[in-house]
């Protein structure tokens, strides 16, 4: 399947995954089951939010990031992820980083 055909990344499988920059724009609801995974620039806090809980998953995951800000310090996000789980990530998408 090509890429730009493919609506929903999912978290097994071997299909082909977005690039970063491609990954960035797309809402972060076409990536059923994923794990956002942010450290703060601040204080080097990680957050761990799965896409099911996520308030905004309409919105393009570039968005969400720079609108969030970590709620203890205030920091921004230094380094995004999108992962496949949370104990040993299978598939992973570097989103953003240093």
């Amino acid at each position: 399947m090509p890429l730009a055909a493919c609506l929903i990344w999912r978290t097994y499988g071997n299909d082909p995954l977005p690039t970063p920059r491609q990954a960035l724009n797309e809402p972060l609801r076409r990536f059923p089951l994923w794990f956002l995974r942010v450290e703060c620039s601040r204080c080097g806090a990680v957050q761990v939010v799965n896409e099911v809980h996520a308030p905004r998953r309409d919105l393009p995951i570039r968005t969400i990031l720079a609108r969030m800000r970590h709620e203890v310090c205030g920091g921004r996000v230094a380094k995004a992820e999108l992962l496949s789980g949370v104990e040993a990530a299978v598939r992973r998408i570097v989103l953003w980083s240093p």
